[in-house]
């Protein structure tokens, strides 16, 4: 198996077994990818072209197919239920989110594990080199637009298990999916953003500087990828994960620089075991924005902007 589905595995199976989803009849699955496994694809054109077909590894071409991870968490997780592999970029995994929210509010399933799985590739790394977005040096603050200032690229997989309100484990956070900031309603006691120096910075920013506008209070911003790196689509997840383990168990996360002309606009610090809310905003290259709310269980109030159901994320996220 390829080292993406390898690490998808490990997180999937981790997650669904602490939240009891494994072998559900009514959980669904949705794993995201950017890249892919570029190190079986690569493996098996390698072969082709220096020794021909008779040569060409089925097995790496089995394993390096986009929807390797979803078949093998599947199979070993016993999800059979349905679901999909979502391709995008550095907000594919809020994508994840968002897509197995809505399954659960629209009753395609009762339970959803979603996930997503990035591994690292010198391919990869190379095209991003000769495009000058990465290799340089680190960024001072964030979100930074300077090109070839960024955190490196890594590699590791996050998967989490949403499910309805109603048939939800003790422990848990709500998450309502966020299609653009203007729905956003109401303070929050934290943001967490994707940027970290890659080509989403300039749209990391605009969005922050639109969620800021809306506060009253000053919320402290967080930016993971100064920890994990740039892991594309499994980021958002990141963020997820740690939105989940501030509000369930109230573990501090150390802030990074934030930029001088959005800074007044922060707060400096917070008291990690009294935060009630957390927004995470995830920014792709192409300029899209996807947001999630994630607040402790409690009295739900329908806001009026959100289009769906909100539904309870159980389960801290497992990092590879």
């Amino acid at each position: 198996m390829a080292r993406l589905t390898r690490f998808a595995l490990f997180a999937a199976e981790e997650a669904c077994r602490n939240a009891g989803a494994a072998h559900r009849g009514d959980c669904g699955l949705v794993v995201g990818l950017t890249h892919g496994t570029t190190s079986f694809l690569q493996e098996f054109h390698d072969y082709l072209f220096d020794y021909g077909p008779q040569m060409a590894s089925p097995s790496a071409f089995s394993n390096g197919v986009t929807n390797a991870p979803l078949g093998a968490v599947s199979k070993l997780c016993g999800l059979t239920a349905g679901g999909a592999t979502l391709v995008g970029c550095e907000s594919c995994g809020m994508q994840v989110l968002h897509h197995a929210a809505c399954a659960i509010a629209d009753g395609d399933f009762g339970w959803c594990c979603a996930g997503a799985a990035e591994e690292y590739s010198q391919l990869v790394a190379d095209v991003y080199a000769r495009l000058g977005w990465f290799g340089g040096e680190l960024p001072g603050c964030l979100p930074c637009s300077r090109p070839g200032t960024a955190f490196p690229q890594s590699e590791g997989s996050v998967f989490l298990v949403l499910s309805r309100a109603q048939e939800a484990p003790a422990r848990g956070c709500y998450f309502s999916p966020i299609g653009s900031i203007e729905e956003l309603e109401g303070d929050v006691d934290v943001i967490i953003s994707g940027a970290g120096g890659g080509p989403q910075d300039s749209f990391e920013r605009q969005a922050l500087a639109a969620a800021l506008s809306r506060q009253d209070k000053a919320p402290l911003v967080l930016f993971p990828k100064c920890f994990f790196g740039e892991t594309f689509a499994v980021g958002a997840l990141l963020s997820g994960a740690m939105a989940w383990d501030i509000l369930v168990n109230g573990t501090a996360y150390p802030a990074f620089p934030l930029e001088n002309a959005l800074a007044p606009q922060a707060g400096s610090r917070t008291d990690f075991s009294a935060v009630r809310s957390v927004l995470v905003i995830s920014a792709g290259r192409t300029g899209d924005v996807l947001a999630g709310v994630f607040n402790r269980p409690g009295p739900f109030r329908r806001s009026g902007n959100l289009t769906r159901e909100r539904v309870l994320l159980d389960r801290k996220a497992v990092l590879s």
